[in-house]
Formats: C-alpha cells, structure tokens, sequence
C-alpha cells in the first residue's frame, strides 16, 4: 500500500515539473518582427568636364583645331583652340567651344594664360619699323591680335536680335571684357567668368549650369581691327557660319614689327562643385586691408 502511494506522489511530481517546464519555456515566446534595409550606400558624386571645339580660320573649317566631345583632353591628340603658324595681318579666327558637366550642377570658368611672347630675330622690315627689342619676351605679335569672347547659341557667329527681327523668343549675344593677348605678361592669367554667383552668360541668369546641359562660348580673333558688328540673330545653328558670315577683319593699319615673332598660350576650364558652394566667383574678390585705429 505504501509504495503504491508513492508511485502516485512520484507520478504527481514529474507532471508537477512537466508543467513548470511547459509555464517556464512558454514566458521566451514573444510576440516578434523583423524588418532589414540592405545594400545602403555612400557613394561621392563626380563632377566630369566634357569640351568640344568647332574652329574656322579665315573663314574655311580647319580640321586641326576642330574636334568631338572629349572628357579628357590631352597631348595625343593633341587639343589646341588655335595652332596657326604663319599669321598674316587681316587674319581672323573664330572658335565656338560647347562645355558639357557630367553629372552635377556646376560653375564653370575659363582661365587663358600667356606663356611666351617672343621677337624671334629681327628682319629688316621690322627694324625699319622701329622694332628694336629681340628675344624671349620681347614680341609684338601678342600686342596685335585681339581676342573676343561671347556666349553664342552654337553657330559659330556673333549674333544679335534687330528691331525687325522674326525670331521667336529672340535672344542677342553680347560681347565679355577681352582685349589684345599682350596685355597680359608672360605667365599672367586672364579669367573669363561663364558661370559663377555674379553671373551666368550660358543662361543670362545667375546660377550654376545644370548637369548633364551644354553652353556655347565662342571665341574670336583678329589680326588687325575690327568692330565684331554683330550679324542678324537667325535663331540656332541654321549651317549659316563664318563661311558664308566672317568676322571682318582689317589688317591694313598693322606695320611690320609683328614680323616673325610668335605668342602661345594656355586655355583652361575649370568646372567646381555648385551644392553647399552658393557664394563661389570665379575671379574672387580682393580683400579689403584693415586700418587699424591707433588712437
């Protein structure tokens, strides 16, 4: 009788601690969710600038100053807005270079630097002129050219809107602050502002150029003088160029001093980051010194 009684206190306690196992092991059953974003990403953007040059010389395309968009300009080939080595008074040059940016918004500037201005040797039409002065840095070949830079709708030629002008939304091209090469010397650089805080001349309004857009700016030159006298606005690239409407160029005033001597130069563009970048200039102000009061 007594081990039957505790067979049943055994049975009751192992289905006393079975149930104590099934109370304890349920508390860990909760209710649960689980949500997971993958692939999160930090990337740096880029900024990348594209140019492209279409260049006439005297009124006739030249192959060897023209070339297709390119991303990374270089030696070989070589990417050159003028290479012209035998100039004559009344000469004349003209080149309309498209800037794209891949793939931000973004300012964008020009910066022209002479780097040789030379007198090489002095022949005797330029001596009977008066030129005295011979070697590196001593020519006036730069002194004579002039250059002109405008913002142009991609036709190569300078263009404005007439008071009988049919074209819709008709816009004119006016002409930036340039001048003769040899006001520069030798290593000083020219800055052309084509879109910075002060301005846009892609757009006509202030702001950065927008990615993945192109502007225009076309640049002439002239061996001699000349009014630039804009042509009718005809309203885009109508293949109606400096072929058919040239830059007018008088080289009859130039005496012989230029004779033999060369200039060369450096055009650069640069595109700079326009987020978080609202007050960049291209040409950046000059800060104003402090005076001290010594009172």
């Amino acid at each position: 009788m007594l081990q039957t009684i505790n067979t049943k206190i055994l049975i009751s306690g192992i289905t006393i601690l079975a149930a104590a196992a099934l109370v304890i092991g349920g508390t860990f059953a909760w209710f649960s969710d689980s949500e997971t974003s993958k692939g999160n990403v930090l990337a740096a953007g880029s900024i990348d600038l594209g140019i492209d040059n279409h260049s006439f010389y005297n009124g006739e395309l030249n192959e060897g100053t023209t070339w297709r968009i390119d991303y990374d300009l270089s030696d070989d080939p070589a990417r050159q807005f003028f290479n012209f080595t035998d100039v004559k008074p009344g000469d004349w040059g003209e080149d309309t270079i498209s800037l794209h940016v891949k793939d931000n918004d973004s300012w964008l500037c020009a910066d022209v630097t002479l780097t040789s201005d030379n007198d090489n040797g002095i022949v005797d039409p330029e001596g009977d002129d008066g030129d005295v002065t011979d070697g590196a840095g001593n020519g006036e070949l730069a002194d004579a050219i002039t250059f002109y830079w405008w913002a142009d709708d991609g036709d190569n030629v300078f263009e404005t809107c007439g008071p009988n002008s049919t074209v819709p939304n008709c816009v004119s091209e006016e002409l930036l602050p340039a001048g003769p090469m040899g006001v520069l010397n030798v290593g000083q650089t020219a800055t052309v502002a084509i879109a910075d805080s002060d301005e846009n001349i892609c757009t006509g309004t202030e702001g950065p150029l927008t990615g993945d857009t192109v502007c225009f700016v076309a640049k002439a030159w002239c061996f001699g003088d000349t009014t630039m006298t804009p042509y009718e606005q005809d309203g885009g690239n109508q293949q109606n160029h400096p072929d058919t409407r040239p830059v007018i160029c008088d080289g009859s005033g130039v005496n012989n001093v230029a004779q033999t001597d060369s200039f060369t130069a450096d055009i650069a563009f640069r595109a700079v980051q326009s987020r978080h970048n609202a007050g960049f200039q291209c040409v950046p102000p000059t800060p104003t010194p402090t005076i001290p009061d010594l009172e």
